[in-house]
This record gives structure tokens, sequence and C-alpha cells, in this order.
């Protein structure tokens, strides 16, 4: 596994993640990332503390873009670190992604794109399902 793969990996894994942590299944998707992400060096307990943290955070500011994005750059760090640790992690990531994407999986996967323009420049999005746009005039 090379860091590149690693890479394409991570940011979809803590999109994931975050996009779990309001669903039903929650639970089950949180002990699976605290087993992975504890393989190497933290207690599962611990991990699962961290990951109820984060799920708190969000759940008391479920409004807030910024917030969102802030728990998915903590765990994304937390993921890249795992697996440039451990490559071999990398399939029982992947396992859990594909459960999570499954229909009648865990959850559906979001996607979140972030797009900028500057001058006189346009910018076209395309994507399919529920979609939420934000435009911020400078």
């Amino acid at each position: 596994m090379t860091e590149i793969d690693i890479a394409q990996l991570i940011t979809p894994a803590a999109q994931t993640l975050v996009s779990v942590m309001m669903g039903d299944l929650w639970s089950g998707v949180r002990d699976r990332f605290a087993r992975l992400l504890s393989r190497r060096s933290d207690d599962p307990s611990t991990v699962v503390e961290e990951l109820e943290e984060s799920r708190q955070r969000l759940v008391e500011d479920v409004e807030s873009g910024e917030t969102r994005n802030e728990i998915a750059a903590e765990w994304r760090s937390r993921i890249r670190r795992a697996l440039t640790q451990d490559p071999s992690l990398v399939d029982d990531l992947r396992a859990i992604l594909r459960d999570c994407a499954e229909p009648g999986g865990q959850e559906s996967a979001q996607v979140v794109q972030t797009v900028n323009a500057s001058g006189s420049g346009i910018v076209f999005n395309l994507g399919s399902g529920s979609q939420h746009n934000e435009v911020h005039g400078r």
C-alpha cells in the first residue's frame, strides 16, 4: 500500500465516519472504527470515548458545516496515522466502507465537495442525490 493509495482512502473514510455519527446504526460502525484505530496502540474503549465526544460535538452543532469539517479533519488524521503505521489495516477499512455504502448496509456515505472560484470564475458542480449548496460572495 503506497502513500498515494492511503491518501485516496482516508478522506472517504473520515467522511463516512462523520456521516454515520448521526445514524441509527452508529454504535456498530463506531465499534468497528474503534477496533481498527486501536489495533496498534490505543485501548478500543479510549477510541470509543473519543468517537463519542466527536459525535456529541456534531449533535450539539448539527447545522455547522465547520464543526463537521473539523471533526472529519481530526479523524482523517487519525486514520492516516493508523494506515501509515500498519498498512494491513487497509482491507479492514475498505470492508467497513463497503458495508456502509451497500444498500441495506449501515449507512450511505456522504460526499463533500468544496470548490472555489475567484475573479470572474464560474464553478460547476455535478452530483446526484440530496444536495446542499452554499454560495458565499466575496
